[in-house]
């Protein structure tokens, strides 16, 4: 005879059923939940099957996935050095400049195109920029010392990064630290991307750097451009005395003097306070006799 079936397994199998439905749902609508507010919108829509749970989830395509990786970069250059392209600037290009009033520089930024639709740049003096390109440079002129910053957004993805912009409108302090030993000099190379060329250095002293005890007063310095050309030479002590017009942008080497005996100077670092403008050189005081500027040669014959 045939067997009657089993209605208790029946129901279990039918319970079972349901609730890995259910599951299916609930774990949909989680899933959904998750992904980005572009799929927000179908919040009131209630899910009655897995079915319609995918649907909906493949409706969101383009924004499951997204990793949001800061790969960001956001520098600057001195206008008459820039590149006309990012990627040769982003090769060598400064976070931190010193300026002119009124002279220009040109920002540069990168960022992932996958994941941003908008750079939104702001100045300290209240300057907004936006663009709609994840590469891209712009000329901007600064008129107020103070941070760049920039903000990369897309995708729920949101990057910030900043630079530093120093702008001189006359005589300021500005401190150079060289690294280095007694042996081989202190050295401290600043570059005429980040620093205008127009800058110059009025006068200049030793100081004691802060934080290490020690403290050497008498210096001999080298400066020379970025190539090392045009060298100049002169003396240092612990009063202002003057540079003889020497810009501020390129190599500076400094070397101290008057060592030997019971007297040394073992730390690595040597700090000395400039006093910087943007020209013309003005300043009043008598060159002592040991600056000289390296002779120009003349043509002979």
């Amino acid at each position: 005879m045939p067997q009657k079936p089993d209605q208790q397994g029946i129901k279990t199998k039918i319970v079972s059923l349901i609730f890995l439905k259910r599951s299916i749902i609930v774990l949909n609508k989680e899933i959904y939940a998750s992904t980005s507010h572009r799929c927000q919108s179908y919040n009131n829509h209630t899910l009655k099957s897995s079915a319609q749970s995918v649907f909906l989830f493949k409706d969101c395509t383009g924004t499951i996935g997204v990793s949001c990786v800061d790969n960001t970069k956001f520098c600057a250059i001195i206008k008459e050095l820039a590149p006309a392209s990012v990627q040769p600037a982003l090769e060598d290009c400064p976070t931190s400049l010193t300026i002119c009033d009124g002279e220009q520089i040109e920002l540069y930024w990168q960022a992932d195109a996958t994941v941003t639709t908008n750079v939104h740049i702001t100045g300290p003096g209240g300057e907004i920029y936006d663009f709609p390109i994840s590469e891209g440079h712009a000329t901007v002129t600064p008129r107020t010392s103070g941070d760049w910053k920039v903000e990369f957004t897309g995708h729920d993805c949101k990057f910030t990064k900043s630079i530093s912009i120093r702008v001189i409108k006359g005589e300021e302090p500005y401190t150079i630290v060289a690294n280095g030993n007694i042996d081989i000099g202190f050295f401290c190379d600043i570059n005429p991307k980040s620093v205008s060329s127009h800058l110059i250095v009025q006068k200049i002293r030793s100081a004691q750097c802060a934080g290490i005890p020690e403290y050497w007063e008498n210096w001999s310095c080298k400066k020379t451009n970025w190539n090392g050309s045009n060298p100049t030479f002169f003396n240092i002590t612990r009063n202002d005395s003057s540079t003889n017009c020497a810009q501020l942008a390129g190599r500076w080497r400094f070397d101290p003097t008057g060592l030997g005996g019971t007297f040394t100077y073992s730390a690595k670092t040597a700090c000395f306070q400039a006093t910087i403008t943007c020209g013309p050189c003005t300043y009043s005081g008598t060159f002592p006799p040991d600056i000289f500027p390296s002779p120009t040669p003349h043509p002979t014959g």
